[in-house]
């Protein structure tokens, strides 16, 4: 049985949670965690259509980049129209779970997919938004039980080293204790001394996510009372960036970068404003809405900016500042998130040998710009 719970697992794999901006609102925002999940509908909003979609497929969970909960809700009812698709939601007993920010920042995800559509290169950070401290957890574990604490502390969050997960060390020891009266110990009998083989596992973990790593050990580890350290580290933080930038493999026209980008953003309803350079060599791009990026990209070199809803006195400033701008759209820059969500999700499900859950990207869901 594949729950809720897993599903959030595996798109927090690619989007770990931490990444989100502190105003944002992402996981499972809707629903039972332990609920059989019999379908998966992936897509960039949640609307009444896409509910409908889901019910008719018959699948119980909505996996979306736009959370379909973003400010706080004084009132569920029928007399608004987020009330409405809330109770359309729990009486079908359909989840909603949410990737936004996290999405956009994560190695891999979706500005990560907007340079591998236009064919980036060299690709970097645009702006950073926070840096990531690091810990050190290990623990004690008998070696019957080493790999599954190992595989429940990296679900977690422990171990991702770049676009690597999972990411541990062990070596083998022995462990010595005494059993004291009230104890139930896993090995060994209460009152006498006890030595067992042992393997010490030590595996980085984002700050924030100590506590969930710790839980996780606790949760698949046999000893009553496991043995565990928590050790601060020195090195240097991760730093998790919004918006990318990057080289074209050739250069390009203002009229041939026009013609590439409406061919790499098709759905989107492309805008071009700002400078008219000769020669554009490096882009950078913002998924979503990234006007406030215009004087980053400038000032990092770029002579071409993607992303979405630009307003009048944005590309104003973008042609004093001599960069050329392409509004695609805020849905023709992120629509590829329902792609990239069931993609994912369906690689982990092979991993997993899950083969009776589908993963589907809606197809009826639409931009609300028409024309």
């Amino acid at each position: 049985m594949t729950t809720v719970q897993d599903i959030a697992v595996m798109v927090e794999k690619l989007a770990p949670k931490h990444l989100c901006e502190d105003w944002d609102n992402v996981g499972l925002l809707v629903g039972e965690r332990s609920m059989a999940v019999t379908g998966v509908l992936t897509s960039l909003d949640v609307t009444p259509e896409v509910v409908e979609e889901a019910e008719a497929k018959g699948y119980n969970m909505i996996v979306s980049h736009h959370p379909v909960i973003f400010k706080g809700m004084k009132q569920i009812t029928d007399e608004t129209a987020l009330g409405r698709l809330m109770i359309q939601l729990i009486s079908k007993k359909i989840a909603v779970y949410s990737a936004h920010t996290n999405l956009d920042i994560a190695n891999g995800g979706l500005n990560d997919l907007a340079a591998a559509q236009i064919g980036l290169a060299n690709v970097k950070g645009l702006e950073t938004v926070h840096q990531t401290g690091f810990c050190k957890i290990i623990t004690f574990v008998p070696a019957t039980h080493r790999d599954a604490v190992m595989q429940a502390m990296g679900d977690a969050g422990a171990g991702k080293i770049g676009n690597y997960s999972h990411c541990a060390f062990y070596t083998e020891g022995t462990g010595t204790f005494k059993p004291l009266e009230g104890a139930n110990p896993y090995i060994g009998k209460v009152g006498q001394a006890a030595t067992v083989k042992e393997d010490r596992i030590e595996a980085i973990v984002p700050k924030n996510l100590v506590n969930s790593v710790i839980a996780a050990m606790k949760d698949a580890h046999p000893y009553e009372v496991p043995a565990y350290e928590v050790h601060q580290l020195v090195t240097p933080s991760e730093e998790a960036t919004i918006g990318r930038i990057g080289e074209l493999a050739d250069t390009l026209d203002t009229e041939g970068f026009i013609e590439l980008i409406k061919a790499c953003f098709p759905r989107g309803r492309a805008r071009f404003g700002g400078a008219k350079p000769d020669a554009v060599t490096k882009v950078a791009l913002c998924t979503g809405s990234g006007a406030e990026f215009i004087k980053k990209a400038a000032k990092m070199g770029a002579q071409a900016y993607v992303t979405g809803d630009v307003k009048y006195h944005d590309m104003q400033m973008a042609k004093e500042l001599g960069i050329l701008v392409a509004d695609v759209g805020h849905f023709g820059t992120e629509i590829g998130a329902a792609q990239l969500l069931a993609a994912h999700i369906g690689i982990q499900m092979q991993e997993q040998e899950v083969t009776d859950v589908p993963v589907v990207v809606s197809d009826v869901h639409e931009d609300f710009f028409f024309a």
